[in-house]
């Protein structure tokens, strides 16, 4: 490992920040630190790229795993010493900022594994905001000498070298894996939303743990390298680390027909680094509880740990239990979280190629990879309470004035900012501590507004089909909680009915269930209510085919219910 140290030349205007500088340098140099020298310049002068380039090559003589001391401000401005960081840490560098002057750059600060203070005043201004990363008199009570003409630099070159040797050797501390919690996360992302959801799980994760956190990001082509700066801004605010893998996508042609209603990302967790261990989370998750304590249960004996899907339990049982039996409806476990052991798992072979194989020989598998897992694996999990993975629809109401502890889910659900309970309100207020949030805000209220109209939108448009004389009501879906609710708001008559792709009745139906093709026989006025979910999310595409127009002979049932029944708004 080679340790490096940034020095500034060329004229600058503030001759008492060079000054520091060089004398910081010329005691690095005596220790064997290599410079990366650094010229002032008119910054806006450059192009994007010429800038870009410049920086690589101040920083060519970097190599992965170094330690760079990092001299700041570098007299050229936020953007640039921003950039400077940026490239230095994709190197999996340790950082070190020597902070000479009071400066408001929140990324770089954030980004460093330590930042050390050379005066009082400095350290003072560290201290009011509360940064955790801030190296000050460690082992040694350093004096910063308080006479003018010094300008509280530290006083010798005796205690220069010692403040930046005890940095070293506080960065070279190992951290025994042991010590650090890997937390998953799987991410495709074409419209750059999915970034900020993953962002907004990990600030959750960092203010209710001091354990060091390791998140691994697997990601395809279609993460931008702006959101990845974003992502690791947040992992940098406490010194946690982020590593980001590339997976092909190309790995999952022979299934991507299966994942209707699902992003591939969803079987990236088939590909998790070399780890014995590791947390995988979904992007629409909230952690409001230490991790550590998730991380703490023995699963030794387990290949997973999980918890029984709230939503099969109470509402619905996917197709792939009527063909495995075996696994008990109260059994099937959601894989929003899972804490999984990656050594036991590996003993049964590689896991891509099992649940490839899986989905491959299971068609009707509706949930793809967690319909795989609860096969493969359904008589070695170890089933956790409900605290650890409850859906956010069904636990609103009992959040309304304190929020308790636990992860929260919004499976299949949205932010209802005017739902008057603390989930959405916590989680709103997280996602405005990332660094999306200068423009996340405004969507995300948009997006609550905009669902409240659509809603009116259609109850006007209903009401015209509903007030016709004879109307027939039709379900396209299985019988849940949903539409048990809309049964109870609507006057059934004998001959409504629901509908499927294939016909499927169980006992206590309310009403019975037809062939989906049923619907060309239909002659007189029709109104149909789809569960968008239905066959395995084709229900509104199957309708389009038949020829029945959304918003006149059909209605989304999330889109008009309200978020207290499941709905949308």
């Amino acid at each position: 490992m080679n340790v490096h140290i940034t020095n500034i030349y060329g004229f600058i205007q503030d001759q008492e920040l060079k000054k520091k500088q060089n004398i910081y340098a010329d005691a690095a140099h005596a220790l064997g630190f290599k410079e990366m020298g650094i010229f002032n310049f008119d910054v806006s002068t450059d192009t994007e790229n010429e800038l870009s380039k410049r920086i690589d090559g101040i920083i060519s003589s970097l190599q992965f795993n170094d330690l760079v001391f990092i001299q700041l401000p570098t007299g050229n401005g936020e953007y640039y010493d921003n950039l400077l960081i940026n490239k230095i840490k994709a190197y999996n560098t340790k950082v070190c900022i020597l902070l000479h002057q009071i400066i408001e750059y929140e990324y770089a600060l954030n980004a460093a594994d330590l930042i050390m203070p050379t005066s009082n005043e400095v350290y003072a201004y560290l201290k009011e905001r509360n940064y955790s990363n801030v190296f000050y008199k460690h082992n040694i009570n350093y004096e910063f000498e308080l006479t003018s003409n010094s300008s509280n630099i530290l006083s010798s070159d005796f205690y220069i070298k010692k403040y930046l040797i005890d940095a070293v050797d506080q960065l070279e501390e190992p951290v025994l894996d042991e010590d650090v919690i890997h937390i998953g996360f799987g991410l495709h992302d074409k419209d750059g939303h999915y970034s900020v959801w993953v962002g907004t799980v990990m600030q959750s994760i960092l203010e209710h743990t001091d354990s060091r956190i390791c998140f691994h990001i697997l990601h395809d082509e279609t993460v931008s390298e702006e959101n990845k700066r974003r992502l690791a801004q947040v992992a940098h605010q406490k010194g946690d680390v982020i590593e980001f893998h590339e997976i092909n996508s190309a790995e999952f042609e022979c299934i991507k027909d299966r994942t209707h209603g699902f992003t591939i990302g969803t079987m990236f967790r088939c590909m998790l680094p070399d780890l014995s261990k590791i947390v995988y989370l979904d992007a629409d998750i909230f952690v409001n509880i230490d991790i550590k304590e998730l991380w703490g249960f023995d699963i030794s004996d387990y290949c997973l740990a999980a918890v029984a899907d709230e939503g099969v339990i109470k509402f619905h049982i996917p197709n792939i239990l009527y063909k495995y039996p075996e696994i008990n409806r109260n059994q099937y476990f959601n894989a929003g979280v899972l804490c999984m052991n990656l050594k036991k798992i590996k003993q049964r072979g590689n896991l891509k190629d099992m649940v490839v194989e899986f989905l491959v020989n299971n068609p009707e598998a509706t949930y793809p990879d967690q319909d795989a897992l609860n096969v493969l694996f359904h008589n070695t999990i170890l089933y956790l309470d409900s605290s650890w993975n409850q859906f956010v629809y069904s636990h609103r109401e009992e959040n309304i004035d304190t929020l308790k502890k636990g992860i929260y889910h919004f499976a299949a659900d949205v932010l209802v900012l005017y739902s008057n309970s603390k989930i959405d309100m916590e989680y709103f207020k997280t996602l405005c501590r990332t660094p999306w949030s200068d423009y996340e805000i405004e969507n995300r209220v948009d997006g609550c507004i905009g669902r409240l109209n659509d809603r009116i939108n259609q109850y006007e448009k209903m009401i015209y089909r509903l007030s016709m004389p004879g109307v027939k009501h039709i379900f396209y879906g299985e019988e849940n909680f949903m539409l048990r609710k809309l049964f109870d708001s609507i006057n059934l008559s004998e001959d409504d009915y629901r509908v499927m792709k294939h016909s499927y009745n169980q006992d206590g139906d309310i009403l019975p269930c037809r062939d989906l093709q049923v619907l060309k026989e239909e002659k007189g006025p029709l109104i149909i209510f789809v569960l968008y979910e239905s066959d395995n999310f084709t229900a509104i595409q199957n309708l389009e085919e038949l020829g029945f127009e959304n918003g006149k002979d059909f209605f989304v049932v999330a889109r008009f219910m309200s978020f207290l029944d499941g709905g949308f708004a």
